[in-house]
C-alpha cells in the first residue's frame, strides 16, 4: 500500500488530537468531534504520546462500545457528548512508523515515547500532510469539547478568506460554560511577555492559542512545525507570532488571524509535582520565546519571573516557586527540551 490516501479522495479536514495519559478527557473530546457536522470529510487523528496509563487500549475499547466516555459535566455541555455516538466506531490503529494509507474516520497512532506537545503534534502534522486528501489541519487539545457548529464555522471562515490566515476558536471555560477564557489568542504584554488573561471579545491578537488552531495545507507547509526545543508550553506563541508580525507589515490595517467556532477548555487542578513542572516549562519557554522577539522582552520577562518566584514562595506555594526558579536557571544555562530528571 502507499503511504498516503489516494489522489481521488475528496479534500478532508484532519483534526489532530494529542493524548498523553489522558484517555478520559480524550474520549470526551472524541465524542464531541464525532457528532459534529463537517462540510468536509472529517478524519480524526489521535496521536498517543507513549502513554503508560493504558490509553491506547481504552480508546480501542471505547471505539468497540465496551467503555463509555465520562459525561460528568455542566448540563449546558452535555449535548456535546450525549447521547453517546453509536458504536462501534470505524477505528484504524497503526504504529508510529506505519506507512499504510489513512482511510478510517478515526485513526489512532501508537507512539512509543513522550515527544512533548511540540513533538507529538509535529508527528501528527507530518503524517496528515503525507495524505493526498489533507486540505485543512485542525490542531486541538484533548481536554476540550467542540460546539456542534465548530467545523462548519471554521471551514466557512477559511473558504471566505483571501489571505489563507490561521484560524483560532473562541475558548470558554469547561466548568463555567458562559465564562470566556480567551478570544482565540492573546496579546503580548510587558514583563511576563503574555498579558494577564483578561479575555475580551474582538481584541487584537498577537498570537493564537493552540487549543484550537486551524491552518490550510499550504499555510501549514509555510509555517513549518512547532519548535521542539520547548517540549511543552509557548510553542503556539512562537508558531503564530512571527507570522502575525510579518502579515501586519505586508497588510497594514488588517488582522493576521481569524476567529471562528467555539470550544470549551478544561483547566483542571493538578498535583503539586505537576504544577511545578508546568511552572518550569512556562517560565523557561516564555523566556526563549521572548528572546526571539527582542532583548527587551527577554529582560523584562526574566525580572518578572524572579518576582513571581519570590511571590509564590511568600504565598506558601513552594512547588510553583521551585518550578519558576528552575525555569529561570535553565534558561540562563541554555537547557532546552524535556525537563531533565
Amino acid at each position: 500500500m502507499t503511504s498516503s490516501t489516494t489522489v481521488s479522495s475528496p479534500p478532508a479536514l484532519y483534526a489532530l488530537v494529542l493524548n498523553w495519559n489522558g484517555w478520559r478527557v480524550t474520549l470526551r473530546c472524541l465524542e464531541s468531534l464525532l457528532r459534529m457536522p463537517s462540510p468536509l470529510p472529517l478524519r480524526i487523528l489521535v496521536w498517543d504520546n507513549g502513554s503508560s496509563d493504558g490509553s491506547v487500549e481504552r480508546i480501542q475499547a471505547w471505539a468497540r462500545g465496551e467503555l463509555a466516555a465520562d459525561t460528568q459535566m455542566p448540563a449546558a455541555l452535555q449535548p456535546c457528548v450525549l447521547p453517546p455516538w453509536p458504536k462501534p466506531v470505524d477505528l484504524q490503529v497503526l504504529d508510529e512508523h506505519g506507512t499504510e494509507a489513512l482511510h478510517a474516520p478515526l485513526i489512532l497512532v501508537r507512539g512509543t515515547r513522550n515527544l512533548g506537545y511540540a513533538g507529538g503534534n509535529n508527528a501528527a502534522l507530518r503524517l496528515a500532510l503525507r495524505q493526498h486528501d489533507c486540505a485543512l489541519l485542525w490542531v486541538l487539545n484533548n481536554d476540550v469539547l467542540v460546539a456542534a457548529d465548530c467545523a462548519t464555522e471554521l471551514c466557512r471562515a477559511h473558504a471566505q478568506d483571501p489571505h489563507d490566515r490561521p484560524i483560532g476558536s473562541v475558548i470558554y471555560d469547561f466548568d463555567h460554560p458562559e465564562r470566556l477564557q480567551a478570544w482565540a489568542g492573546q496579546r503580548l504584554g510587558h514583563g511576563w511577555l503574555v498579558a494577564p488573561r483578561h479575555a475580551r471579545e474582538h481584541q487584537r491578537l498577537d498570537f493564537l492559542i493552540g487549543a484550537s488552531l486551524l491552518v490550510s495545507r499550504a499555510r501549514a507547509q509555510a509555517l513549518g512545525f512547532f519548535n521542539e526545543d520547548y517540549f511543552l508550553n509557548a510553542e503556539d506563541l512562537e508558531y503564530t507570532y512571527h507570522y502575525g508580525r510579518e502579515f501586519r507589515r505586508a497588510h497594514p490595517g488588517e488582522e493576521p488571524f481569524l476567529v471562528a467556532g467555539r470550544i470549551w477548555h478544561q483547566e483542571s487542578a493538578t498535583q503539586a509535582q505537576r504544577r511545578e513542572r508546568q511552572a518550569y516549562y512556562f517560565t523557561r519557554n516564555l523566556l526563549y520565546a521572548a528572546r526571539r522577539i527582542s532583548l527587551g522582552h527577554a529582560l523584562t520577562t526574566f525580572v518578572y519571573g524572579c518576582a513571581r518566584s519570590l511571590l509564590n514562595l511568600l504565598r506558601g506555594r513552594p512547588a510553583l516557586a521551585r518550578g519558576t526558579a528552575r525555569g529561570l536557571l535553565h534558561y540562563l544555562r541554555g537547557i532546552k527540551g524535556a525537563l531533565p530528571s
